[in-house]
């Protein structure tokens, strides 16, 4: 029995405290050795001599701050150069300057510079915020343009209007590239008044790589698709009496005219 309660651990032992603890725990009711308790001791006592001294004595930011604050606060006086000057000229103190009494009442106000961005980057982060929010704002406005009912409409309807003109110009210089070739001519009125691909010797192309084609060759379009669709259906019309719309060859032009509901596409809707 002796040499079991001899294995047994003091769990009150400060042997046992440091082993779940660590020996640089300083806490109260912890410190169990002399070292411990001096070092906590000490550690105290510098703690409160540091707080005294900042109490006593201002940092450097602070003492600047103080006299600057001071400085600016404190009229000129006499002792001042610069003042003696305005005075002998005529100045008096609490008016403005200029002859007229048309200048500042105040001094220039004094900006200190409290971080460590290099002139001029103040004004560019400025500029880049602005630019920020108003690109912001402009998403914002086209979000509530899209949103808007009738704004949208009219963008199917501006959409629907675009499609149906590059299907009838394409479908008008295919029908004028057969009907010029009947008559054996071997170019066109004008380069647009035939397909891309007629011109280039690529009639083996489909109507994707030709409309790749006219979006390449947009800045030397020298008339708008609708445009060019006014002049090449009347082309037609005047030449061989077809109307793309009607889809017919007329006998002569009196029929044309009595047949034939109109020029446009909307002509024949109605």
């Amino acid at each position: 029995m002796a040499s079991q309660e001899d294995d047994e651990v003091d769990y009150m032992s400060s042997e046992f405290l440091e082993q779940c603890v660590g020996k640089d725990d300083v806490r109260p009711g912890l410190l169990f050795s002399h070292s411990s308790k001096h070092r906590a001791n000490m550690d105290k006592k510098k703690s409160q001599r540091d707080q005294a001294h900042q109490h006593r004595f201002k940092s450097l930011k602070k003492v600047q701050e103080e006299r600057r604050e001071e400085g600016l606060g404190t009229a000129l006086n006499q002792d001042n150069k610069g003042f003696s000057m305005l005075q002998k000229m005529g100045y008096k103190p609490g008016t403005s300057l200029g002859k007229n009494s048309q200048g500042r009442l105040e001094p220039v106000a004094v900006e200190v510079k409290s971080d460590r961005l290099g002139l001029g980057w103040q004004q560019m982060i400025t500029d880049h915020r602005k630019k920020l929010q108003l690109r912001r704002e402009q998403k914002h406005m086209r979000q509530r343009l899209e949103n808007d009912p009738e704004k949208y409409r009219q963008r199917l309807c501006s959409q629907r209007q675009e499609k149906f003109l590059q299907v009838d110009l394409m479908k008008s210089q295919r029908v004028c590239h057969q009907l010029d070739s009947k008559k054996d001519l071997s170019e066109p009125a004008e380069t647009w008044f035939w397909p891309a691909y007629v011109l280039k010797g690529e009639e083996e192309e489909a109507e994707e790589e030709e409309e790749e084609e006219e979006e390449e060759e947009e800045d030397e379009i020298e008339f708008e698709p609708l445009e060019q669709l006014n002049i090449l259906t009347q082309y037609l019309r005047t030449t061989y009496l077809y109307c793309i719309w009607c889809g017919t060859v007329y006998d002569d032009e009196r029929d044309l005219k009595q047949e034939c509901p109109g020029r446009t596409r909307a002509d024949h809707d109605d």
